[in-house]
């Protein structure tokens, strides 16, 4: 490549002493140069320091802050104010507990560049977990746009994108969202541009943790219903003004009552009854009917079913 443009690999990371050193050094083997690292601490209580501080030591693009109060807690938080303190022309996303291949950044480097695009993805499959392959990627570049991301079966992971700074600017994670902060940025980012390149390789390798959010979730379906109640209404709060799409409201309301409706735990936050009759002002009622159906029978699909009408979804959880 002619060209070498800075690139800023921006990393959150909590009580990940143990495992980001690996991290780190999957970032220092790569065969793309011209990089700083950006980690940033979420309040972590282990030894965290102690191991950033070596590796800050060892090589100068490497940089460590903790998150400011001015932030709130959480991996979003951490991002956000990462992307502050950095430079790059262009931005990578990664998290401190997965590896990057060794011409991960160059490839997306490459790819930005050559075809003038304003975003690149790529792939990530575990290496240590049965489900190796994180999401289906089968889908082209030109079937990708806002509602294909939002709404159907196109997905891909915070560190599958690298970006423009110019385009980064303009959008931001949501610090309130605790799952599915990627699908909400994401979903973000096609509002304002749908030029990308996808390189169909596996260019992360995700590590599968338990104690990981995501691996609470596998185990506990109550959790994995909240997550995601709360990645769905939370990102439609977000985007029903912005986004201006008729049926992305609709998915979005649907995709929370239905998660209501197999949970015994959610409690609806107040606006969701204004909101539920707004979006559906003809066929509100039946998720009312399918709430009383649930308490005295158990039984509530019907109702749902009929909320829904004709509507034809892909279901996915976040």
């Amino acid at each position: 490549m002619i060209e070498s443009p800075l690139v800023s690999v921006i990393i959150p990371t909590y009580n990940r002493a143990d495992l980001i050193g690996e991290t780190l050094d999957s970032l220092l083997a790569q065969t793309y140069e011209n990089w700083e690292c950006i980690v940033v601490d979420d309040g972590s209580s282990d030894h965290t320091d102690e191991v950033m501080q070596a590796y800050v030591e060892k090589d100068s693009r490497i940089q460590y802050y903790h998150r400011p109060e001015e932030h709130l807690p959480g991996g979003n938080g951490a991002r956000n104010y990462g992307f502050k303190r950095s430079n790059g022309q262009f931005i990578q996303w990664f998290d401190s507990d997965d590896l990057m291949v060794e011409k991960k950044i160059e490839k997306k480097v490459n790819a930005l560049l050559t075809k003038k695009v304003d975003f690149v993805i790529s792939k990530t499959k575990y290496f240590n977990h049965k489900n190796n392959s994180f999401f289906n990627y089968q889908f082209e570049e030109s079937q990708v746009s806002f509602e294909s991301y939002a709404i159907d079966y196109i997905r891909w992971h915070t560190p599958d994108l690298m970006l423009k700074r110019n385009i980064a600017e303009k959008i931001s994670f949501n610090e309130i969202l605790k799952a599915g902060q990627e699908h909400n940025f994401n979903c973000k980012l096609l509002l304002q541009t749908s030029k990308l390149a996808y390189i169909k390789e596996f260019l992360t390798l995700r590590r599968f943790t338990p104690s990981s959010i995501q691996g609470k979730r596998d185990i506990n379906y109550e959790k994995h219903l909240e997550a995601l109640f709360n990645s769905n209404w939370y990102n439609y709060l977000d985007l029903k003004n912005i986004a201006n799409n008729a049926k992305f409201n609709r998915f979005s309301l649907l995709q929370c009552a239905n998660s209501y409706l197999n949970s015994n735990k959610i409690s609806l936050p107040k606006e969701f009854s204004v909101e539920i009759r707004r979006i559906f002002p003809n066929r509100f009622y039946f998720f009312y009917l399918a709430v009383a159906s649930k308490k005295i029978s158990g039984k509530w699909f019907y109702f749902y079913k009929r909320l829904k009408g004709k509507e034809v979804f892909n279901t996915y959880s976040f």
